[in-house]
């Protein structure tokens, strides 16, 4: 079944969720295939969600199917006349000038994705370039080391070899100028997402981040304590079996309790090591939130290490904005939404706060796909509202934070 994405405010009684919709925990609200109501609608703003994948006519691809209790008929004629003329009138309402004044409007049909790019993209550039080739080595090398001890660690009871593979990942850290470019960096390894140890180091680099940013005078020391805090977040997951933790169905209510155990588990293991107490702390409090809606504890903001607090961060942007066996990535731009809709009671907000404004800059001049199905480049960031930029689609600028009929579907990598 066909699907396409649309802001939740258009979104209308009846039309049929074409995915599972999460939360900014990862927590299910609704699954694919639910009929939308009044109330459904009204609790997917409650959890800040603004946009969804709906059911549409699997030829056209733009015609939403509408649920009919007697499953005669997909989509009455007359509800296909009022999509097109709704779109048309929006096109009039959003209309935009030129330089020269004359206006300038939108198509009244909706335009497919174009197949091809004119210009190359932001992130092919990228990948081109001679640092990013020696990022991706020592990157790829580091997570293959990562992976080797790990297993050692778990199945053969070994020490964590600290220095080593903290060497590992600083080398990883001076092959990016500054931790803007980091963030380049890391988005062009989305392709490379798995579970537990691309995640790891991927929360290692986004800690290393964050740590510098909120702590500029932080000791050298303190940050290598965080890094490997960062890196070794998820050991735990070394003790679930794969076929939850890889299933690509929806976890059942107990699988998701084993899952919830893997901070327990790390605790275990790392507290067992030569290592500064604050790493096995780590392991255990990541998924604790300030509003004392996390776990283990539900420990509130003043019961929250630091570190903690950074890696909880880190550990939730990584894992939005990658591919799970479960959903794809969500786009950078409805992570940072939820963050800031939402996060700001989760999360500690001094953390969080500069962590967003390096994050968004990272998707300045990157082409990005809009839910009007155009493709745009992101030119500015609101610094008000940093998950609603200034998009340039040709010669019409949307600025997100007044155009509320558009908004970013993905970001084009």
């Amino acid at each position: 079944m066909a699907g396409k994405r649309i802001l939740l405010a258009r979104a209308e009684v009846n039309m049929i969720a074409a995915d599972d919709v999460y939360t900014a925990d990862d927590q299910l609200l609704i699954p694919a295939d639910t009929v939308l109501t009044e109330d459904v609608i009204a609790a997917l703003k409650e959890h800040s969600v603004f946009a969804i994948h709906i059911k549409v006519d699997e030829k056209d691809k733009k015609t939403p199917i509408f649920y009919e209790p007697d499953d005669t008929k997909d989509v009455e004629p007359e509800t296909a006349a009022q999509d097109s003329e709704t779109a048309q009138n929006r096109n009039s309402d959003t209309a935009k000038t030129d330089e020269s004044g004359k206006e300038i409007k939108f198509s009244p049909e909706e335009p497919d994705y174009p197949e091809e790019q004119e210009e190359e993209n932001y992130y092919e550039t990228v990948r081109k370039s001679p640092e990013f080739k020696a990022f991706h080595e020592k990157f790829l090398n580091t997570v293959d080391d990562l992976k080797d001890m790990f297993n050692r660690v778990v199945m053969q009871n070994e020490e964590i070899d600290s220095e080593m593979i903290l060497s590992e990942v600083e080398n990883v850290v001076k092959e990016s100028r500054n931790s803007l470019h980091i963030m380049d960096m890391l988005q062009c390894m989305r392709g490379y997402d798995d579970v537990t140890y691309v995640h790891s180091l991927n929360v290692a680099l986004l800690s290393n981040v964050i740590g510098k940013l909120v702590f500029p005078k932080i000791s050298e020391e303190d940050l290598r304590v965080l890094t490997l805090a960062g890196l070794l977040h998820d050991i735990g997951k070394m003790m679930i079996a794969d076929d939850v933790l890889l299933k690509k169905d929806r976890l059942t209510i107990a699988e998701f309790n084993l899952v919830k155990t893997h901070v327990l588990h790390g605790n275990n293991i790392l507290k067992k090591m030569n290592l500064d107490p604050r790493i096995a702390e780590v392991a255990m409090r990541h998924h604790e939130r300030c509003d004392g809606s996390g776990y283990p504890g539900g420990y509130k903001r003043n019961q929250i290490d630091p570190f903690s607090k950074i890696v909880a961060i880190a550990d939730t942007y990584d894992a939005m904005t990658s591919d799970r066996t479960y959903r794809s990535a969500i786009c950078p731009f409805e992570v940072i939404h939820m963050f800031e809709r939402e996060g700001l009671t989760k999360y500690e907000v001094e953390y969080l706060l500069p962590f967003l404004s390096v994050a968004v800059q990272a998707y300045i001049n990157t082409n990005v796909y809009l839910t009007t199905d155009e493709i745009g480049k992101v030119v500015m960031i609101n610094t008000e509202e940093l998950s609603k930029p200034v998009v340039k689609v040709g010669r019409i600028y949307y600025d997100l934070t007044k155009d509320h009929s558009v908004s970013i579907d993905r970001i084009i990598d």
